[in-house]
């Protein structure tokens, strides 16, 4: 306390009489903080009524027996009011509201205690002695609260990089919203309306840099495989610029606008993206949007299903030489997009409409009656579609596979 607290030396008949009082005030202070204080707004039986009634009872009690000369403090009461203190600057609020409802139940326990003092015909003197006592123990209680107040303030700047380091796996890891609310509060991270989820890779000697203090408004794990770096979409240009230019080593793969409880999803397609890139599937580039790429990341987002449909669908391909495979896999899947006449696909391939024919003829040899199955047709386009780029970039895994089985 600021100083200690002499009794004022109140009748203990006086008290006596206020005792069976203090229900009827705790309940009274209690229904006007939430009347009058928006922030502290709620349902008579909620859990917000609860503990502003506990904090209202423990000081009033605490007080009258501060009044009989019983106890000069209480470490209870007093870190009753500090973890308050504390609850509102981790909910990021200041001390406004919090003084504004201590100041209001001072006003009514002093009105009360007047109108009993009046009605027991205490002395102007002792009732004086009465209030500088209780102003001097609620000055008290501000100072417990402004303690608490301050000691998250301090914790939170100091420990900022591990609240944000928990918001961004509770992110990753699709979290409720209360929870994921309350971090980002505590972390200093407006949660914005639609963010931008990066995976970032380096080869060799370069370092993924640490983006905490030069961009703190972008949360970050460069220490994962690949990293992981979310910003609001405002400023996702400007953090490819800035990683570009302190580290131009690093390769990224960004995904396209999405809400925040997407983040999970937009991570594997970054993931993904360096993936195929790294398998030639789409263009190796410093950086990879995402978006440029949306069907190659969607047919090989299940690589297991991906090998399985192509061992069964593709089969016929499969049994063919490497070189045949290609050139047959690669002018079937230009018709089944297309249904262009042999020299539309002669000419985009490259090659004489007679030798389109001569494929088609083989293709036709390989899968017969099956070409005129739309169910089949959908299925195959889409397996041909994932499969082919990896055989075009020498990924000969399909086809190890297949002579596995055969042997088998």
């Amino acid at each position: 306390m600021r100083g200690e607290l002499d009794p004022p030396g109140v009748p203990a008949e006086l008290v006596a009489v206020f005792r069976p009082h203090l229900p009827a005030l705790v309940e009274r202070i209690t229904t006007r903080v939430q009347d009058d204080i928006p922030e502290f707004a709620g349902p008579a039986n909620g859990r917000r009524h609860k503990l502003i009634a506990t904090a209202v009872s423990g000081a009033i009690r605490q007080f009258v027996e501060i009044t009989l000369g019983r106890s000069r403090r209480s470490t209870r009461v007093d870190d009753l009011f500090r973890q308050m203190g504390y609850g509102e600057a981790a909910a990021g609020h200041d001390l406004t509201a919090i003084q504004n409802a201590l100041k209001l139940g001072t006003r009514e326990a002093w009105d009360e205690m007047r109108l009993l003092a009046s009605q027991q015909g205490l002395s102007a003197a002792v009732l004086g002695e009465l209030g500088d006592t209780l102003f001097a123990y609620i000055d008290h209680l501000a100072d417990q609260i402004t303690v608490g107040y301050n000691a998250a303030r301090t914790a939170r700047e100091r420990d900022i990089n591990v609240v944000r380091g928990r918001l961004l796996a509770a992110l990753v890891r699709r979290a409720p919203s209360d929870e994921i609310e309350t971090l980002a509060m505590n972390a200093a991270w407006p949660l914005p309306a639609g963010v931008v989820v990066f995976g970032a890779d380096a080869r060799g000697d370069v370092v993924i840099p640490n983006l905490g203090e030069s961009k703190p408004s972008v949360l970050g794990r460069s220490d994962l495989q690949p990293a992981l770096f979310v910003c609001s979409q405002d400023e996702a240009d400007d953090v490819v610029a800035h990683i570009r230019s302190i580290a131009p080593g690093v390769r990224l793969a960004r995904s396209w606008p999405v809400a925040v409880d997407e983040i999970p999803d937009a991570r594997r397609w970054t993931v993904r993206a360096l993936k195929l890139a790294d398998l030639d599937v789409i263009p190796n580039q410093a950086v990879l949007d995402c978006e440029q790429h949306r069907t190659q990341i969607w047919l090989h987002s299940e690589p297991a299903l991906r090998r399985r449909m192509t061992q069964e669908l593709l089969r016929p391909l499969l049994a063919e030489t490497p070189n045949s495979r290609e050139i047959l896999s690669e002018t079937l899947l230009d018709w089944l997009q297309t249904r262009d006449s042999a020299p539309a696909i002669a000419s985009r391939l490259g090659v004489h409409a007679q030798t389109v024919r001569y494929r088609w003829k083989r293709i036709n040899e390989l899968f017969g009656e099956a070409l005129h199955d739309p169910e089949f047709v959908v299925q195959l386009t889409l397996v041909l579609k994932a499969s082919v780029p990896l055989w075009v970039a020498g990924d000969q895994s399909d086809f190890e596979r297949y002579l596995s089985e055969e042997s088998s």
